[in-house]
């Protein structure tokens, strides 16, 4: 009876946790509904700049509901205004986050502490065996219910991120609060049946039963899982985490079907469905690498991925271009792909990165096509021209570029795009690829890799009248897709977004100019788009050119200023903030994006945060980053 009862009770799991992921998917198809709406009066905003509408007032109550709970549970983190940093050997969920995971606390202490039934007698047992049987049965059972939802919420081809829109970072908190739920209840029903074996000194003949030492040899390997997937671990030891981490599931999985295998195997049906969302995961990244990276012509000839990788000393980043094997592929803001070396001898690893760019393949160059006002044709136009004669030795133009760019002419033609990926180089495959480039004779390798994506979520930036987009160092990847994305968009008249503010602050001024001359020459000179850039260095790499090279590429690039010094994130947000509300613009909101080293995306939250709570409404904030 108190079997049957915890039973019951397990479903508890369940109905937590798909009450939360309804709420989301509700959320979500809301917000499209929204954006669908607001999508649809966008063409229109220029035509109706002077004639703003009151608005009514059922949606001025919906608009301080939204504006109380952005500023009381979205934005701000549960305790401090650490979110991105370490504190505590962690990091600190946001409100929302830490809402949802406290009350999933509550709900297993309280399930694990109710409707025992004292009453039932056994033969078998004493009262103090009979109440370490009842909190094992219980922890135990409890425990199978949440290896499904700890699987799903690992998986970067969780279908929950697709229908809640969450980002990866959010679910993987979930995942791993549920782990420690899951490893502290594997502890207690071992403990239990311990203690009970022990009372009759049977403890040691147990071991020799193999459910038994099969039970133990999972319990042992969760609680291995839960040591090594500390960030602590996991930041200097990633690859070692990354094995441990597949190794130990696989032998938690296996130990625990031995273990229950004397129990008519009824206790399979929590089993199965982990066995079934490890093996789709898995399968979904294999057919995600076939379709990035393999092409066939009507010929039947395959088109592989081509890759190039050029280290720009200078700047310490690497610049990686893959020219992808599929012509399927469509780039996009908020886009990011794990690419892989599988030739090597750790062709298992896998490493996450933002796409920074893309370039169109076998079209006439899009920074010719892209107009901006009117008054600012003609600038444009000589810009323009100025760019596309870069000299051969640009500042930025790295040994042996201009070989490899003819190298890469040749290869280019059943490809659409180019995606371009800036990576720091940092340890392990990153510093092995930056030493490949440094022995390389021209300065660049090519080597041999595939993508897996795309992954992650676009923000929907083309839908706010302001727009502002704070980066760090090679954290462009997370705003330069939106640069590119409003340009496309305002050709085409599809975005409300009327002024983009981009501050970019990097280490190296070299990386700054390196991307001026690259992927921002279409950006720089608009008038609806304002950059800033910063260089923390303290010291200023020479540019190593010639007077003529030098003065040509500084006409190019006139309003290129950069400052040393790091920017004031704060007095960025309150000048956007205060300039859309002094004016007067009651319907203008306000996109503030992010994505760049902790410390930069903590004080832009902080930032955000308090301007929510001086009343600033249609102010939004978000993050561009993943915690894999």
């Amino acid at each position: 009876m108190a079997s049957d009862i915890s039973w019951h009770i397990s479903w508890a799991v369940y109905g937590f946790w798909g009450g939360i992921l309804l709420i989301g998917i509700i959320n979500r198809f809301l917000s499209h509904l929204l954006s669908f709406r607001w999508t649809t009066r966008a063409r229109d905003v220029e035509g109706r700049e002077g004639q703003r509408t009151r608005p009514s007032r059922s949606s001025s109550l919906l608009g301080c509901v939204h504006h109380w709970i952005q500023a009381n549970l979205i934005v701000p983190t549960a305790i401090g205004s650490n979110h991105q940093r370490r504190a505590w050997l962690g990091t600190i969920p946001t409100r929302t986050e830490a809402l949802v995971v406290t009350g999933f606390y509550v709900l297993i202490i309280s399930i694990c502490c109710i409707s025992y039934d004292l009453s039932w007698t056994s033969l078998h047992y004493t009262e103090a065996d009979q109440k370490w049987r009842n909190i094992a049965d219980r922890t135990g059972k409890i425990c199978y219910a949440t290896l499904p939802i700890l699987w799903i919420f690992a998986g970067r081809n969780n279908i929950f991120l697709w229908l809640t829109g969450w980002s990866y970072s959010t679910f993987n908190v979930f995942h791993r609060h549920v782990a420690r739920v899951s490893t502290i209840l594997a502890v207690l029903h071992s403990v239990a049946f311990t203690a009970i074996e022990a009372s009759k000194d049977h403890l040691a003949e147990s071991w020799r039963e193999k459910y038994w030492y099969r039970g133990g040899m999972a319990t042992i390997a969760l609680a291995l899982l839960m040591v090594f997937s500390s960030s602590f671990f996991r930041r200097r030891c990633y690859e070692v985490f990354l094995l441990l981490h597949i190794t130990l599931s696989v032998v938690t999985i296996i130990g625990l079907f031995y273990h229950t295998k004397p129990f008519d195997d009824k206790f399979n049906d929590y089993l199965w469905p982990v066995v079934a969302i490890w093996t789709f995961d898995r399968g979904a990244r294999v057919v995600r690498l076939v379709y990035c990276n393999l092409h066939f012509q009507f010929s039947g000839r395959p088109v592989a991925t081509r890759t190039t990788a050029t280290y720009l000393r200078d700047a310490d980043v690497i610049r990686l271009e893959v020219i992808p094997g599929s012509g399927l592929l469509n780039p996009g803001p908020g886009q990011h792909y794990f690419i892989y070396q599988p030739a090597t001898l750790k062709g298992w690893e896998n490493h996450p990165f933002t796409l920074g760019a893309w370039h169109a393949l076998n079209q006439p160059n899009t920074a010719a096509i892209v107009s901006t006002s009117s008054s600012n044709d003609e600038a444009l136009k000589k810009k323009e021209i100025e760019v596309e004669v870069q000299p051969v030795n640009s500042p930025m133009t790295p040994i042996g570029a201009n070989f490899m760019n003819h190298k890469r002419s040749s290869m280019v033609r059943d490809a659409e795009y180019k995606l371009v990926f800036f990576v720091r180089p940092y340890g392990s495959w990153t510093l092995r690829l930056k030493q490949e480039c440094l022995n390389s004779v021209t300065g660049s390798v090519n080597p041999k890799a595939l993508i897996e994506g795309p992954y992650g979520e676009r923000s929907p930036l083309h839908l706010y009248e302001n727009v502002v987009l704070i980066a760090g160092g090679t954290g462009l990847s997370g705003a330069l897709p939106y640069l590119l994305d409003h340009i496309r968009r305002a050709t085409i008249g599809e975005t409300r977004t009327r002024h983009v503010t981009l501050v970019w602050c990097a280490k190296q001024a070299a990386m700054i100019r390196d991307v001026a001359a690259r992927e921002l020459q279409m950006i720089l000179g608009r008038e609806d788009v304002h950059v800033y850039f910063h260089a923390t260095s303290q010291y200023e790499t020479p540019i190593t050119v010639d007077t003529d090279n030098l003065e040509k590429w500084m006409l190019a690039y006139p309003q290129l200023i950069i400052s040393y010094r790091r920017p004031n994130i704060k007095h960025t947000v309150f000048s956007v903030v205060n300039d859309v509300h002094t004016a007067g613009s009651a319907g203008d909101r306000v996109a503030i994006l992010t994505c760049g080293p902790a410390a930069m995306a903590d004080e832009a939250r902080c930032a955000v945060h308090q301007a929510l709570k001086e009343g600033n409404k249609g102010v939004e904030y978000f993050e561009e980053t993943f915690g894999w």
